[in-house]
């Protein structure tokens, strides 16, 4: 009897030993298992951090696309020679380019050859008589009459492939400023109460025409040369933003990067500016200037600065949905000259 007792001892602790054999090993494979889990989880957690950082990346893309910084125009775009050149912006009616270019070069060759006048005049004064040469000074302006509608002019236009708009640039050998140019003009419309133009609407100074990607960088140049005062005189400004042609362009974001670059002692005044930055997009086309008679020029419009009728509202263009926008723009600006 007591060999079977112990027998039984035996085998059940055999059994309880195959037993904790058993409960073991499904341990060790559970903990294996939760491993493997942890992992996976770890993984799907990086995976979608990965996703979630792209995105915020794309994202971030998407928002500056709109930024100078971030374009990168071509090097055929970049070798237009329309770069760099000082100018008129110039608007007209819808289809009416060919007679506005007229107008302006009309207009340009008179108050050019006004200047080249004064100027030889001024050579002349200090002159003896009998040194002056007739003949000379006649061949000189007849040479002038040759160049101002040759290949010599000192200017020329550009089409810019928006309706509505043109860009007359100045050679760099020309020394004619666009700035006190239409100061010129403007103050001869407003004393004579006279158009100068039959065609033209809006005559615009550009101090630089320039590719969109150079506009921050070009912009800067301006600001700390018209705001850089050595007796730290508070300036008032405003920040004129026009865009054609441009779906990308955030306005407020542009405007706000612009202001960034200027000293914030400086105080934005819409109404009484001081200066006025202007900026006109066309496309990638950009235009900048800062000039102290805006407002003085109402806002650069002949017609609401001779005080005369504005013209005959247009028809809608059925065939181009996006040339009423732009005439929409003029309307809203002529409204705002009153």
């Amino acid at each position: 009897m007591s060999e079977n007792n112990e027998l039984k001892r035996k085998i059940e602790n055999e059994n309880e030993n195959d037993e904790n054999d058993e409960n073991k090993k499904k341990l060790k494979d559970n903990n294996n298992k939760e491993e493997e889990e942890e992992e996976e989880e770890e993984k799907v957690e990086t995976l979608e951090n990965k996703e979630k950082s792209k995105k915020g990346k794309k994202k971030e893309e998407k928002e500056e696309s709109s930024l100078p910084s971030t374009l990168k125009p071509s090097k055929a775009i970049l070798n237009d020679p329309i770069f760099g050149q000082p100018g008129l912006l110039f608007t007209f009616g819808n289809g009416r380019e060919v007679q506005a270019s007229k107008d302006l070069y009309n207009l340009l060759n008179e108050y050019v050859d006004d200047n080249n006048k004064n100027n030889k005049n001024n050579k002349n004064d200090n002159n003896d008589d009998d040194d002056f040469d007739f003949n000379k000074a006649f061949e000189q302006e007849l040479q002038q009459v040759k160049e101002s509608t040759g290949n010599s002019a000192p200017y020329k236009k550009y089409t810019l492939k928006c309706n509505g708009i043109a860009f007359m640039a100045f050679k760099e050998n020309s020394n004619i400023d666009p700035i006190s140019l239409t100061s010129r003009i403007f103050k001869d419309c407003e004393t004579s109460k006279t158009l100068k133009t039959k065609e033209i609407s809006r005559l615009i100074p550009i101090s630089k025409f320039i590719h969109l990607s150079n506009m921050m960088e070009e912009i800067k140049i301006l600001i700390d040369k018209y705001f850089c005062d050595p007796k730290e005189k508070i300036i008032k400004y405003k920040i004129e933003f026009k865009s054609r042609n441009n779906e990308k362009i955030n306005k407020m974001e542009y405007i706000q990067e612009i202001a960034k670059l200027i000293n914030p002692n400086h105080k934005v005044d819409l109404n009484n500016p001081e200066l006025t930055i202007i900026i006109e997009i066309i496309k990638f086309y950009c235009g900048i200037s800062i000039v102290s008679n805006y407002n003085e020029c109402k806002r650069f419009n002949l017609v609401g600065l001779a005080g005369l009728l504005q013209p005959t509202p247009k028809k809608k263009n059925k065939e181009n949905p996006k040339q009423n926008n732009l005439d929409e723009n003029e309307k809203e600006d002529d409204e705002n000259d009153k």
